[in-house]
């Protein structure tokens, strides 16, 4: 036991001798707009969380990449200032993914920044990943519909903190329809903040304003040429949105839980 004890010792001191080569970081995936169907990298989370997202390297096997490193910072005094938050373990992803983390240790109107690492046996990557950054808003508030309905053209009222100074200036309204196993996209508009000291939002299937822009709309039409909902189960969210120019990723916003309905 002895002699296997003195091999082991000086195995790890060779190791130690000698320069470990550099494993891959992983990279984020790119974020989508926000009229984006499909959602994909940095984004707010229900539960005033960051959600974070990202492809492993092609080479994780066979650099025997073990797990990721997560770094969090903000700016201060003109400077970034950056420390480990957490490690996700790398797995095959058939217990747990291991490219994804929700970050639940963040508060409103602070902008995060995020980079990542590779471990394996012997080292930490020393190159990094791009970095990413997201700032937290405050949530919208729903209220109707919810439960059991038995109106197939309801209302949808919402409320957002009226006089609050922030960037936010549309909300999105997601609504989906449970068939064949999952739900879908049914129903999808844009509704822009135009006055702060407005805290009631109320829309109307048949009834879209000029400050409504429509982006996605599978709804059935009755006979009168009139909007409404099928009978079954429904859920619909907001998304609150600081959209930027052009159409580009947000960097600001919040995402309201999700509210279940059934039209009878």
């Amino acid at each position: 036991m002895k002699n296997i004890f003195i091999i082991s010792s000086m195995f790890f001191l060779l190791i130690g001798c000698f320069e470990q080569p550099d494993i891959t970081p992983p990279y984020f995936i790119p974020k989508q707009s926000p009229d984006s169907l499909v959602e994909r990298g940095i984004d707010a989370h229900p539960d005033n969380a960051i959600y974070l997202e990202w492809e492993e390297p092609a080479s994780a096997e066979s650099e025997g990449i073990l797990d990721y490193y997560i770094y969090r910072g903000k700016l201060i005094d003109q400077e970034y200032q950056f420390k480990r938050i957490a490690s996700v373990e790398r797995n095959d992803g058939i217990l747990f993914d291991s490219d994804k983390y929700v970050d639940y240790d963040v508060n409103l109107d602070t902008s995060y920044y995020y980079y990542l690492r590779s471990h394996n046996d012997f080292t930490v990557s020393q190159t990094t990943s791009d970095t990413v950054y997201y700032k937290l808003a405050y949530k919208a508030t729903l209220y109707n519909p919810l439960g059991d309905i038995y109106s197939d053209q309801p209302s949808f009222e919402f409320r957002y903190p009226r006089f609050n100074i922030d960037n936010i200036n549309y909300f999105y309204l997601r609504l989906a329809f449970f068939e064949n196993e999952s739900y879908s996209i049914k129903y999808f508009i844009k509704i822009l903040r135009f006055d702060l000291s407005r805290s009631k939002y109320t829309t109307y299937l048949n009834s879209i304003g000029s400050h409504t822009t429509i982006l996605i709309d599978n709804l059935p039409i009755d006979t009168s040429g009139k909007k409404y909902l099928e009978k079954g189960n429904y859920k619909w969210r907001i998304d609150a949105i600081a959209s930027q120019l052009g159409g580009a990723p947000e960097t600001e916003g919040s995402e309201s839980a999700w509210m279940y309905f059934t039209v009878k």
